[in-house]
Order: C-alpha cells, then sequence, then structure tokens
C-alpha cells in the first residue's frame, strides 16, 4: 500500500495491479477497483501502526487491533469520528487529558500509549486487553455473582481513585468501559474521551452519556465531581448482579431521566436474596444528592471490602453446615460397607469346617484301591 501522510492513500488491486485511492475510507470498508470491479478491503497504517482487524464500534468511533511495527506489539488503536478532528480546542483538551492518564500505571486503569492524528483523523492508542467487557458478561451470562459483582466494584474503585489523585474523573462509567484482562482482573478504558464527547455534546445542546448510568447532576448541569462517577459505578454494578439496569425504560428526555433518577429502586427490590450489605454500598452509591453518596473512594472501597468478607464469610458458613451432613453420611455408608464385609466374612470362616469336612468325605467315597 503506498501513502503519503494524511494526504491521498493508494493500494494496488490484488487482481489486476492497478492503483486504487482509499483516501476518506474507514479501515476495512469495501472499494471497487476501477478498472476491474474487484472488491478489495482498505487497509490502514496510522503514522507507525498497521491496522489488524476490527474490534468494535461506540459512539466515540471506533476500535481496532494494531500492530506497532516499531516496537512489535499489538495495541488498541481509537479512531475518533471525523468530525471531533475539526476543533482545536477538543484537540487540545483530548491531549492534555491523554497525557495525564498515559502518566498513570495502576492494574485496573488501560494504559494510553500516545495520541496523534493521521489521514484526518484522531486516534487514541492504548493497552489491548482481550479479555471482553463487563457489557460482554452481563449479555453471555445474564447477571454476575454477588461476590463476582463486589470483586469488580472493588477493582473498579481503586482505577478510579488512582485516576482521581491524578486529576481525572472519567464521566463515562457503563460495563463497555470495563474491560477483562481475564475473568479476574477488570481495568478502566476511555479516561478523557467522555470529557470529548460532552463538550462536544453541550454545544449542540443535548445531554451526552448512557441514560442507564449517567449521574442525575449532568442532568441539571451542575459540575460533576468524582462522585459522579461513583453513581455511575453504582448504577453499573446494580445491572451486573441483578441483569436489569435500574429502570428499564429508554428515553433521551432530560426531563424523564430526571424523574426516573430522583427515585432510584433499592436494590433488594430487585434481587431479594441480595445481603443487606451489598445493597446498602449501592443504593447509597445511586442516592440522588451527591452529598448523600460515599464521601471517599476510600470510603467505598472499604464499604465493598466489609460486604464483600460478610458475603464470602456467610458462603464459607453454609458450605460448612452442608459439609458436615455430607461427611456424617458419607462415615455412615462407610462403616455400613465394612460392617456388611465383616458379616460376610464371619460367615464364611464359620460354615467353613463344615464345607472342609464334606469335601474330605466325598474325597474317601471316590477313592480307587490299590491293588
Amino acid at each position: 500500500m503506498a501513502s503519503t501522510g494524511s494526504g491521498a492513500q493508494v493500494q494496488s488491486c490484488p487482481s489486476c495491479g492497478k492503483p486504487v485511492s482509499t483516501a476518506g475510507l474507514e479501515p476495512f470498508a469495501k472499494v471497487a477497483c476501477p478498472a476491474c470491479g474487484h472488491q478489495l478491503r482498505v487497509e490502514r497504517v496510522f503514522e507507525n501502526y498497521l491496522v489488524v482487524e476490527p474490534l468494535g464500534t461506540g459512539g466515540m468511533g471506533s476500535v481496532y487491533k494494531a500492530r506497532d511495527t516499531r516496537l512489535n506489539r499489538f495495541v488498541a488503536l481509537k479512531l475518533l469520528r471525523k468530525e471531533f478532528a475539526g476543533d482545536a480546542e477538543f484537540t487540545a483538551k483530548l491531549q492534555d487529558e491523554a497525557r495525564i492518564t498515559a502518566s498513570i500505571k495502576h492494574p485496573h486503569v488501560v494504559e494510553v500509549y500516545s495520541v496523534g492524528e493521521d489521514h484526518g483523523q484522531f486516534y487514541v492508542v492504548m493497552e489491548l486487553v482481550d479479555g471482553g467487557s463487563l457489557d460482554d458478561r452481563i449479555e453471555d451470562e445474564k447477571r454476575i455473582s454477588e461476590l463476582e459483582m463486589l470483586e469488580v466494584g472493588l477493582q473498579v474503585a481503586k482505577g478510579l481513585q488512582a485516576a482521581l489523585k491524578a486529576g481525572l474523573i472519567h464521566r463515562d462509567i457503563k460495563p463497555g468501559n470495563i474491560l477483562f484482562t481475564d475473568r479476574s482482573a477488570a481495568k478502566i478504558v476511555d479516561f478523557g474521551l467522555a470529557l470529548l464527547a460532552a463538550a462536544h455534546a453541550e454545544t449542540e445542546g443535548e445531554i451526552w452519556g448512557t441514560p442507564y448510568y449517567v449521574a442525575p447532576e449532568r442532568l441539571t448541569n451542575t459540575k460533576e465531581t468524582f462522585v459522579s462517577d461513583l453513581y455511575s459505578l453504582g448504577a453499573t454494578l446494580f445491572h451486573a448482579v441483578s441483569g436489569q439496569p435500574i429502570f428499564a425504560e429508554e428515553t433521551q428526555s432530560a426531563a424523564e431521566l430526571k424523574k426516573l433518577k430522583s427515585n432510584p429502586p433499592g436494590l433488594r427490590t430487585r434481587l431479594p436474596e441480595i445481603s443487606e450489605e451489598t445493597a446498602a454500598v449501592i443504593d447509597r452509591m445511586l442516592r440522588p444528592n451527591p452529598a448523600d453518596r460515599q464521601k471517599s473512594y476510600e470510603e467505598l472501597i472499604t464499604e465493598l471490602q466489609s460486604a464483600h468478607a460478610a458475603v464470602l464469610a456467610r458462603e464459607e458458613e453454609l458450605r460448612a453446615r452442608w459439609g458436615w451432613p455430607r461427611r456424617i453420611a458419607v462415615s455412615l455408608g462407610v462403616l455400613f460397607l465394612l460392617g456388611a464385609l465383616g458379616y460376610g466374612i464371619s460367615l464364611g470362616w464359620r460354615h467353613l469346617p463344615r464345607k472342609m469336612a464334606a469335601a474330605a468325605t466325598g474325597a474317601e467315597a471316590t477313592a480307587t484301591p490299590i491293588v
């Protein structure tokens, strides 16, 4: 493929070898060769990042798996929508937040490697986390267990705490922005991008965010703080453990959202079997008034840890309680088998002399005399 930086891009047709312009097309889009009509896929290289395969598409843009040709490693490359490239203020904000995010080295925050602009599009290069998202797990499993939910909540809270210490809030915590390296390690993605999208939405007079998870204060254009992220995390955990978002209605109307969020349902109304400790933490995170939520991430982490310890202790107690009858039953079964075996052996020994005598008598009767 030939390329002239952010200008025209040309690929050779694999069928006839003629040049085919791919300028302005997204990676992996199909384009017909003007000479022979052959359909070919658009290839893209952004600086030193060769796009390998698509991973997903969202409101901010598209995410691709790419190979860093300089360091020879795979990365995630997020291409922002083209309309974001035309505003210098947005660009400056994106670069500022990307620099701050790149400075955060935390096991529960997706690492940002670089940002740039090429072919008229902004891109963000990040650590490749390919274990799926919390959104995927909810879709596959319908809901996750209480212990799993608390563990995810703890990990995300610790990641958000580290970001806050660096001066960042997220503004778009939701299941799709919580990724997994494996089944146990959660990582938060897309710091900074939410600010860019929110600012763009405000200029258009819109409320930006996912209705299920957005904090009520955004609906009144009140300045958001870390407790707004705390609300969104609570709404995310509520959905993950109950299998349903806080409210079922799909609406973008600010007035309707305000009404719905002013009186959130308690977690135990949706999931009666959930522990009181867990319900108390989540319900507090979802208080409509930001001042009524946890006052710090330290406080939230302490509450989540206490709930986790209580649930774990109850599960262990339950296993122990059911374990004793099981062990007793196994012991009784073994004793019964040993008793039956002993009884059978004793019967055999009791009849052995008679059997031996009978065998001897039979032998005498059939013996052949010697002449």
